[in-house]
């Protein structure tokens, strides 16, 4: 009887099994990745969209099969990556929907921290959660209930929801009101620049926190007062034809021989006065370059007054009067040029030799140090706006830089980052990364945290892979974890 039982038991577990069943696609990254002060150290945040198909039999019996029906759901998920080795801290599910209650079309990204707390948008709502572990602290009925005249007037659409070094809201009657944090009361907020405001909803609402490679690297930078770039022997050529200094001030005009550029360093080793010096004249030395800027800005102020008189109807007033900038002004201009003048800005390359002992490196670019807040992405060169040069990435201990560099011009080649000291003819390490795209990266302390992808091709199939890395700056060692398999990249360490 007992085995009789047994046997009944059995099937009933096997036939419940083979009535239903699931499948997962992998997760897949959903907005950019936040790097999260969470009290004792930085986290990296993620947050992901796993698509899960499960599938059951109904309707059968013992004379029929029944028929499958499948239903898909999305996992909207956060979590939490050690910056110093990659891996994953926690893991959070804050939503599941079906394909029928808008699944398919649902999103989840983190848009920034603010204090304690980090706003994250999940499918129709906002979310405060704490930065130390991801718990929730407010909703959106928390944002009504702490002011009760928004009540049915914060939208469920995420383009109305915007950070700006704060949370800001567009209400549904097209007031903007800036969450304070802690207490989530709402004040008013008065745009101060519409172009900028757009930009940060675009940047909200569809960037998904990614970068192109080239991006992350720069040709040159100063070091002292030597000004040393990463160049092929073409490009090198084409930078010691500078006569108005557009090389010299940003590598980024110099020729680029892109996939088949093998780079290697050059000091300039000849400097001169560029045209824009000499013409306005500089042939007098920095006395005659600063009277000829003076005099032309009292010409402009002649220009100025007598077009204002020609307006007023005052011509012979203007005519009969003295010039529109005084003396004294004029000189003190020449005086104040003179103070200010920077040499840098009106140099030209001569020259470059290459640097003794310089290794080469395919397609190489030394890594750009991440841009300074509130630094101006454009600047002024000549009668043009440019955008702003940013200088390598400096490392100490011993000092250098690093380059980015591929090992290979085909599909098997991936990128390398190669650590060189500051006589740029040591590499001390260099790491073989599993990337071929580089999307992002940020500095931790003695550890570089990137993001990128790869395809990888298996019988005839080619997959698309993202990972998370972390790098070691002391020896090139490096720990990863691949975002779509949810495990450690098997390859655990990458220094030569």
């Amino acid at each position: 009887m007992k085995n009789a039982m047994r046997a009944v038991l059995l099937w009933s577990v096997l036939w419940l099994t083979a009535c239903s069943h699931s499948s997962f696609d992998p997760p897949e990254r959903s907005g950019p990745i936040g790097l999260v002060d969470a009290g004792n150290g930085k986290q990296a945040w993620l947050a992901t969209i796993q698509e899960e198909e499960r599938s059951r039999n109904v309707g059968g019996g013992s004379r029929s099969v029944g028929k499958w029906i499948t239903e898909s759901h999305y996992h909207l998920r956060l979590q939490a990556h050690d910056p110093a080795t990659a891996q994953r801290l926690w893991l959070k599910e804050l939503k599941l929907l079906r394909d029928k209650d808008g699944g398919m079309s649902a999103e989840i990204r983190i848009l920034g921290q603010q204090g304690e707390v980090v706003w994250v948008w999940v499918h129709d709502q906002v979310l405060a959660l704490s930065a130390r572990d991801g718990s929730l602290v407010a909703d959106r009925s928390t944002l009504e209930q702490a002011n009760p005249g928004l009540q049915g007037l914060v939208p469920d659409e995420l383009k109305f929801h915007t950070f700006i070094g704060a949370l800001v809201v567009t209400l549904a009657d097209a007031r903007r009101m800036r969450i304070e944090v802690p207490g989530f009361r709402a004040t008013p907020y008065q745009v101060a620049d519409e172009r900028q405001f757009s930009h940060a909803v675009s940047l909200g609402t569809t960037w998904n926190g990614g970068h192109d490679t080239q991006e992350f690297g720069v040709r040159h930078g100063r070091f002292g007062d030597d000004w040393i770039g990463l160049l092929s022997e073409s490009e090198a050529r084409d930078a010691e034809d500078d006569s108005r200094g557009d090389h010299y001030a940003d590598s980024a005009d110099i020729d680029d021989e892109r996939e088949l550029a093998r780079r290697t360093f050059r000091r300039a080793a000849a400097t001169a006065w560029n045209d824009d010096f000499l013409v306005y004249g500089g042939r007098r030395g920095v006395q005659g370059y600063c009277a000829d800027r003076a005099e032309r800005t009292a010409r402009d102020d002649d220009s100025n007054a007598f077009m204002r008189a020609a307006a007023d109807g005052n011509l012979d007033d203007y005519t009969n009067g003295a010039r529109a900038t005084a003396p004294a002004t004029h000189a003190q201009r020449i005086r104040d040029c003179v103070q200010t003048f920077d040499a840098e800005k009106f140099k030209r390359i001569v020259r470059l030799e290459r640097m003794p002992g310089a290794g080469e490196w395919l397609q190489g670019r030394m890594l750009k140090a991440e841009a300074t807040a509130g630094a101006p992405e454009w600047v002024q060169r000549g009668i043009l706006m440019k955008p702003a040069v940013r200088a390598p990435l400096r490392l100490s201990g011993p000092d250098g830089v690093l380059v980015l560099h591929r090992t290979r011009m085909d599909a098997q080649g991936r990128l390398a980052l190669s650590r060189v000291d500051g006589t740029f003819a040591r590499t001390l390490w260099t790491a073989v990364l599993p990337y071929d795209a580089l999307t992002n990266r940020w500095s931790v302390g003695s550890h570089l945290l990137l993001n990128g992808n790869w395809n990888e091709i298996r019988e005839g199939v080619t997959t698309r892979h993202e990972a998370l890395l972390s790098l070691d700056l002391a020896n090139g060692r490096w720990q990863a974890w691949d975002i779509g398999a949810d495990a450690s990249l098997s390859k655990a360490t990458g220094g030569d």
